[in-house]
């Protein structure tokens, strides 16, 4: 969409999108959402004030990753084995890990991806299951704070992300 960076106060729409093989979230200013034409199937879309990050907020996001990444480990705790309990939330929590290369997949069938955590070397087997949007809904507080995590959307131009891969 636009090439322009997004400043502070705008309003911007953040649209997850399924591809073939893959999860993709997109923002664009929400005046240009109209314009936008999501490249396969829209899972949800939400809004928010864009908030510039600062400079001190570097070592807040390396903290969050670790939330994120304790949280998902935590979820396996006490598991003897492969569980479908908290399926959706490890499903995504894994995918955002995955993006941020703290897990590498080992494997991948219909029911699990398996996947080895870097640092620790200890592998979780994942359910595969869909994220519908009214996961997103009953879930928008818990899954608050992984929205702003990792860099994605805050400091992105208006141009959809999967165009830079």
């Amino acid at each position: 969409m636009s090439d322009t960076a997004f400043e502070k106060d705008d309003r911007i729409a953040s649209i997850l999108v399924r591809l073939e093989d893959d999860v993709v979230r997109a923002d664009v200013l929400e005046s240009e959402e109209p314009l936008y034409e999501p490249p396969g199937d829209l899972i949800c879309r939400w809004t928010y004030i864009f908030k510039p990050r600062s400079t001190d907020e570097k070592e807040a996001q390396e903290a969050m990753k670790l939330t994120a990444d304790n949280l998902f480990i935590s979820l396996f705790e006490g598991e003897d084995g492969p569980t479908q309990e908290n399926a959706k939330l490890k499903h995504l929590l894994g995918l955002m890990l995955e993006r941020r290369r703290l897990l590498r997949v080992k494997s991948k069938d219909s029911t699990f991806t398996h996947y080895i955590h870097r640092p620790t070397k200890n592998e979780y087997s994942v359910p595969n299951v869909e994220l519908d949007p009214q996961f997103f809904i009953e879930n928008q507080e818990k899954l608050e704070f992984l929205g702003s995590t990792g860099g994605e959307g805050s400091s992105e131009t208006g141009k959809e992300k999967s165009n830079k891969s």
